[in-house]
């Protein structure tokens, strides 16, 4: 038997049920009792529980029909596969445009919105320098940063301003928490500001992840001062 007839065979004998144990013992020697017909020789005689149940089996004997009609168009060279499904070739339509990564960044600015429409607000020396004012000397990271920070985007993304603030932790100058407010105008304020996802990074690394709260804030404790440069606000909305 061939490769082609015997996945038929297997496909067709794997769809049917064994109504009785006869019938599994009949169709686990139905094929070679086909067999044994088509090459002349007397089946009836070699296979006679075969013979004898399908005589009066309405399961087996619709089976034995088509197996044998199938083994008949091997054995005459004739089987043919089943086509095989089409497939189809979409290469022609036009491709949508490719999502850019980001919106264009205005000049200066710390801010951009990634593709996602998240707002990713990115600390630097020279942002921190600017919010504390001129007389920031380069040390300021362990000297002068014990004061607050603060920076605030409100009016230029559409529906959302966000405000953080970053002031040393009260027993370790070192450290600093950083509160970041959330405010989606279109919500109508407390309460309705809670569930908005907030992501700090530190050198694009994930520090810490919240939900702001009703009052549309996140609190991060204990962040390092001298991390403060690579600090970077993700704000979902």
């Amino acid at each position: 038997m061939t490769f082609q007839a015997r996945s038929i065979l297997q496909s067709l004998l794997d769809e049917t049920a064994f109504p009785t144990a006869d019938c599994r013992a009949c169709q686990d020697l139905l094929s070679a009792y086909v067999d044994a017909e088509l090459n002349g020789s007397d089946a009836a005689s070699a296979f006679p529980t075969v013979h004898e149940h399908l005589a009066g089996c309405t399961t087996c004997g619709p089976i034995y029909a088509e197996l044998k009609a199938l083994l008949a168009l091997e054995q005459s060279e004739e089987l043919v596969m089943p086509p095989v499904a089409a497939t189809f070739d979409f290469s022609y339509l036009p491709q949508p445009a490719t999502m850019p990564e980001s919106e264009p960044q205005p000049s200066g600015q710390p801010w951009r919105l990634d593709a996602l429409g998240r707002l990713i607000i990115q600390f630097s020396a020279d942002l921190l320098r600017s919010l504390q004012g001129p007389s920031l000397q380069p040390g300021y990271l362990k000297g002068d940063a014990s004061q607050p920070l603060t920076y605030a985007l409100t009016g230029t993304v559409a529906d959302l301003d966000v405000r953080i603030s970053a002031e040393p932790a009260r027993r370790n100058p070192d450290r600093y928490d950083v509160e970041v407010d959330v405010d989606i105008p279109s919500r109508g304020g407390w309460p309705n500001l809670a569930g908005s996802v907030v992501v700090l990074l530190v050198q694009s690394e994930e520090f810490d992840r919240q939900e702001t709260d009703a009052f549309g804030k996140a609190l991060f404790e204990n962040v390092p001062a001298d991390a403060l440069p690579g600090v970077a606000i993700v704000v979902e909305p």
